[in-house]
């Protein structure tokens, strides 16, 4: 009985302490999570700037509709989605895990994988605006794990 009582008492404090991320991961994940879903099932979110503003810096959203704006015949313009660096998507990249955190003097960034095996990730620049982490910018980069967490 006594066992009982103790798992049922630990068991909520385990399970927290399994998935704690820090603030700005967890920000990266809640944030490419839901863009990948939306990309998915059709959608398409880089151009949908209320969406992403809980998630996306307001100077970000600035570029990108500046960027929107410009003539690909005129400008080079990127061929490749800026959030998740891939022209498409593979099945499993509803799939989303953070593998590594690191710190420079512009941004946390945050190494956040996609799919499975994790074999397309990038690197997104989390800096606090208003109090909240989000996105400044993205980088795409083939990494050797360093953290694993699952």
């Amino acid at each position: 009985m006594k066992k009982k009582i103790l798992a049922i008492l630990l068991l909520p404090t385990l399970a927290s302490a399994a998935q704690k991320f820090p603030p700005e991961v967890s920000a990266a994940l809640q944030f490419n999570k839901w863009y990948i879903s939306q990309i998915i099932i059709g959608k398409e979110p880089l151009k949908n700037y209320e969406a992403l503003r809980p998630y996306v810096t307001r100077e970000t959203i600035s570029k990108l509709k500046a960027m929107d704006k410009l003539d690909p015949d005129e400008y080079d313009v990127p061929d490749v989605d800026m959030f998740i660096k891939a022209q498409g998507y593979e099945d499993d990249w509803d799939i989303v895990s953070a593998r590594a955190l690191d710190y420079d003097a512009a941004c946390m960034q945050v190494y956040i994988s996609f799919g499975k095996k994790r074999d397309h990730t990038v690197i997104d620049c989390m800096v606090k605006e208003d109090g909240v982490w989000k996105v400044e910018s993205v980088a795409s980069m083939n990494i050797s794990d360093n953290l694993m967490m699952e």
